[in-house]
């Protein structure tokens, strides 16, 4: 900072004489070096001057009748707190060797005798001016880092962490209070600290620690988890140091902190627990499900079996149409409780896909003719296009299947005299080829709040849906769910009372992944 050129154009300078051919002398001299320049004529208006404008040089006559002299003017100048720092050259036609050494006595930094060269008073102004400039960044320097460490020093002392710091042989030269407080020792010289390590760290972690030590240029960052024995009990610390590196590039010890992390090993081994807690639990109802969902579907699959037979002989056709309608019921029960089935095994993981070539046009066209029924129920019309590029996809036919009858079934349900639409297409994404089941509708569509909460487990869109439309809201979760299963997504746009596009996204060769 010191080496670079000095900017004296904002410098202030006080030229004192009480006479005014001396001053416009010195002013013709120093206004060509772009000082800002103040005059005074006798020594009291300069000690009013100074006080005021704060100048960062002073050129002051030691002869000035009438009042105080120079050697006078400079005495109550250094006396004075505020301007005692400014330094101050005598310029005189007192040229005796005493009166040079009265000028030194009083405070003066130079002095130059009358009459004087132009360009040695340019000269040792600005010297003097540069020296008074460099002081001032000096003392602000040492000012900043009394500052700097005064601040860090505090952060250190009152750090909810331990900070400590090693010379290159890994001997502590500092630690903070936390520091001592955690390990239990007073003298932060000493070793001592290791005696509360539990029996099974202390060993692992010197040599640990001593491997990082002796591979410095290999090492980035020591970290370390250990347990501790101390009064207070039990506790869970973690060890962080990293080497600390001069401006040179030379190694010059290690820096690091020392934290209680007691209270999260504490909620990490609750969070564990919770999850264990968490896994049995739907084990348990998967298992409970699976076992009532067999009770439960063996009398459905009776119910339904009966009254088929019993429709196929109906007498009457009131009779025909009570008995379809028990078969209707008995197979949407049915399917809620297959349904729930499914759901409770992703939750438990316990759901796989199992994988083959399907063929995309067989498998829409089982779909379309499954999905014939409701279609006309609510006066539809489906329209079928699949691309003529793609032909097969290998994923679990059966889940396939049932994502795009739930699409369907779904845009089927609130869609009223209007305009089905099954797509099939290929896309590539990040060098993946996906088949995309696209289902639009021209149905009620929906808000962005519904669209949010669309895939929430045990829930429709709002109550007034449910109310109005019935079903669980569990179709668009297991379709979701299923699709992950294959690596795919379902995406989803629409728009309040003019419809709604679901996409189902799956790769054409499936990767299957648990369930999140």
């Amino acid at each position: 900072m010191f080496d670079q050129p000095v900017d004296l154009t904002s410098a202030r300078v006080l030229m004192v004489d009480d006479t005014p051919a001396n001053i416009d002398v010195l002013r013709k001299v120093l206004t060509p070096e772009g000082y800002k320049l103040y005059f005074a004529n006798n020594g009291e208006k300069a000690l009013q001057i100074a006080e005021k404008a704060m100048p960062d040089l002073i050129l002051l006559d030691v002869m000035m009748p009438g009042g105080i002299d120079g050697f006078t003017t400079c005495t109550y100048l250094k006396q004075n707190a505020l301007t005692a720092t400014i330094p101050v050259i005598f310029i005189t036609a007192k040229t005796d060797t005493q009166d040079m050494i009265e000028g030194f006595r009083v405070g003066a930094v130079d002095y130059i005798t009358k009459p004087f060269r132009q360009e040695e008073v340019c000269v040792r102004v600005r010297t003097h001016l540069q020296t008074r400039i460099l002081m001032h960044q000096r003392d602000k320097l040492i000012q900043d880092l009394k500052t700097s460490e005064e601040r860090f020093r505090l952060l250190a002392m009152w750090s909810p962490a331990g900070i400590f710091q090693t010379d290159l042989a890994g001997n502590f030269t500092y630690t903070n209070q936390r520091w001592q407080a955690i390990f239990a020792v007073n003298n932060h010289i000493t070793d001592d600290w290791l005696k509360v390590l539990s029996a099974e760290d202390k060993e692992t972690i010197k040599t640990t620690w001593q491997t990082f030590l002796n591979n410095p240029e290999r090492t980035k960052k020591f970290s370390y988890k250990c347990q501790l024995h101390i009064s207070e009990g039990v506790r869970w610390v973690q060890i962080v140091a990293t080497p600390l590196v001069e401006q040179n590039g030379k190694l010059a010890g290690y820096v690091g902190s020392v934290e209680d992390i007691t209270d999260f090993k504490y909620r990490e081994e609750q969070m564990l627990l919770a999850k264990e807690s968490a896994e049995e639990k739907a084990q348990a109802r998967a298992e409970f499900l699976a076992g009532m969902t067999h009770e439960l579907r063996t009398p459905l699959n009776a119910i339904i079996g009966y009254s088929e037979m019993l429709l196929e002989e109906a007498g009457t056709e009131e009779d025909g149409e009570d008995l379809e309608k028990i078969t209707s019921a008995s197979k949407y029960l049915l399917n809620l409780i297959n349904n729930v089935l499914d759901l409770s095994k992703l939750e438990a993981n316990k759901m796989t896909a199992n994988l083959s070539t399907v063929g995309i046009t067989p498998l829409v066209k089982e779909v379309v003719s499954m999905i014939s029924p409701l279609v006309a129920k609510n006066g539809n019309e489906l329209l079928v296009e699949i691309h003529v590029d793609i032909e097969t996809i290998y994923a679990d036919d059966t889940k396939l299947r049932q994502v795009l009858y739930n699409l369907l079934s779904n845009a089927c349900k609130f869609t009223t005299a209007g305009t089905i639409r099954l797509h099939v297409y290929p896309k590539t994404v990040e060098n993946t080829l996906n088949i995309c089941f696209a289902v639009a509708d021209t149905g009620i569509g929906m808000t962005e709040e519904q669209l949010k909460k669309l895939f929430n487990k045990y829930a429709q869109a709002t109550e007034a849906t449910a109310s109005q439309y019935g079903g669980t809201g569990l179709g668009l979760v297991l379709s979701q769910q299923f699709c992950r299963l294959l690596g795919g997504e379902i995406t989803v746009s629409s728009e309040l009372n003019k419809g709604s596009v679901f996409t189902a996204v799956i790769p054409s060769h499936s990767a299957p992944t648990l369930p999140s």
